[in-house]
């Protein structure tokens, strides 16, 4: 299995002390995210693994990859500067569950609506809260966003790796004021930014910029 909850559980250590590091605007000091978040953490990277084995869930090959992949972005997006506190998200596209899930291990205060067409991977999220004790914060809808029955607005909206980021930023807008796009070498297209990260992933060196609007 690509990543173990005790084998690998240093990994996701490492991650966050090099983005601390790296981006000392960003409050996400190591000293915050405490053991028992590292440890469920650790043990949604290790479910995902496992899924990951009958199910295409994510392309990483290895632990540091995995961590990557699955928490570098909800790192940041822990920031209040991004979602204030108690903010219910909409995360469009989520897939493997990342960073929606691993941001409500980080936030307690957050509630997400996980919209997703896919039906194993809706099983996997499904199985994903169920497991990690998130099924009160976490409401999955099994559809694609124009056909998705959603109670907007949300107190912000992200995607990723499901639209290229200006073809998000206006179908964000529709769900919210606040819309979070996380992009990749391309940076983000124009518009009125309210908040900017640039950034590059600590393992694999690969650029990132988070933006938020409103």
């Amino acid at each position: 299995m690509i990543f173990d909850a005790t084998r690998d559980r240093a990994v996701i250590d490492r991650l966050i002390e090099a983005l601390g590091v790296h981006l000392p605007d960003v409050d996400v000091p190591d000293v915050e995210v405490e053991p028992a978040r590292r440890e469920r953490l650790a043990a949604f990277a290790a479910l995902t693994a496992k899924w990951n084995e009958t199910t295409n869930l994510i392309g990483a090959k290895t632990p540091e990859a995995v961590a990557e992949v699955l928490f570098a972005d909800a790192l940041l997006l822990m920031d209040e500067r991004v979602l204030p506190n108690g903010a219910r998200f909409v995360d469009v596209g989520a897939g493997a569950g990342a960073p929606a899930l691993p941001l409500l291990l980080l936030r307690d205060d957050l509630h997400a609506t996980l919209v997703e067409p896919r039906r194993l991977r809706v099983a996997f999220l499904r199985t994903a809260a169920a497991t990690l004790g998130l099924e009160e914060r976490v409401t999955l809808v099994e559809a694609k966003l124009g056909s998705a029955t959603l109670e907007t607005p949300f107190d912000a909206a992200m995607s990723r790796a499901t639209f290229p980021p200006d073809k998000w930023l206006q179908k964000g807008r529709a769900l919210s004021d606040r819309v979070i796009v996380l992009a990749g070498a391309a940076g983000l297209p124009p518009g009125e930014w309210a908040h900017v990260v640039e950034y590059a992933l600590p393992f694999g060196g690969a650029p990132r910029t988070l933006g938020v609007t409103g």
